[in-house]
């Protein structure tokens, strides 16, 4: 399958690209700084800023499927989310690219946590009042413009990101965090996400993932 990845240069971007090549897919990296990725067979590069609606068009054009990995790019950042998925929207709906597969936070939402002990609970929601305050505010504005769009999207939503080899096993739950999930590899959810290319089960939900 033919499809971009925003965020290419970050954690979860750089395996969903490594992934989705060793997988025999035509992937194209969307980045700002082309030294991040190196192109190669079945992989493309376009360099732009996801705030430039004519880049992220670009990138877009002749595309099967997007897979959004974007992150907020400081702490104090609560507009790129939501002001870069209005332009990726946009443009699906120009070319006519229906699947949309988003990386998410599930610490984002209340309720996320509601299997998890109560120490990991009170931890959370001092991160979400805190220094993740405006992130997550970003996560929830982009995560409502997606679910009220007409893609045939699936936001995954995991905890804490690990940079470290996959497992090759996870658990998903629809409502909220497996008990006990509070991290998963990169690796891992990548994997899930690239997994949703050929799949329905997920389409127009919100699935939890964690080790």
């Amino acid at each position: 399958m033919r499809f971009v990845v925003f965020g290419a240069s970050g954690g979860t971007g750089q395996e969903l690209l490594r992934q989705g090549v060793s997988q025999g897919h035509e992937v194209t990296a969307f980045v700002r700084d082309p030294k991040t990725v190196t192109g190669g067979d079945r992989l493309s590069v376009v360099v732009g800023d996801a705030l430039d609606s004519r880049a992220v068009a670009l990138a877009v054009a002749g595309q099967a499927a997007v897979i959004s990995a974007l992150g907020s790019r400081s702490l104090g950042d609560a507009t790129l989310l939501p002001e870069s998925m209005t332009h990726i929207l946009s443009t699906m709906r120009q070319h006519r690219v229906r699947r949309l597969i988003v990386l998410g936070a599930a610490g984002a939402f209340p309720g996320a946590d509601k299997n998890l002990a109560l120490p990991s609970r009170i931890l959370l929601k001092v991160i979400e009042a805190t220094f993740l305050r405006k992130p997550f505010q970003s996560q929830r504005a982009m995560q409502e413009l997606v679910r009220m769009s007409d893609t045939d999207w699936t936001v995954v939503q995991p905890p804490r990101l690990l940079t470290v080899p996959a497992k090759g096993k996870y658990r998903v739950a629809e409502d909220a965090l497996p008990a006990g999930g509070r991290q998963i590899a990169r690796a891992d959810v990548a994997a899930f996400m690239l997994e949703q290319l050929t799949s329905a089960e997920w389409v127009r939900k919100s699935p939890f993932v964690a080790w």
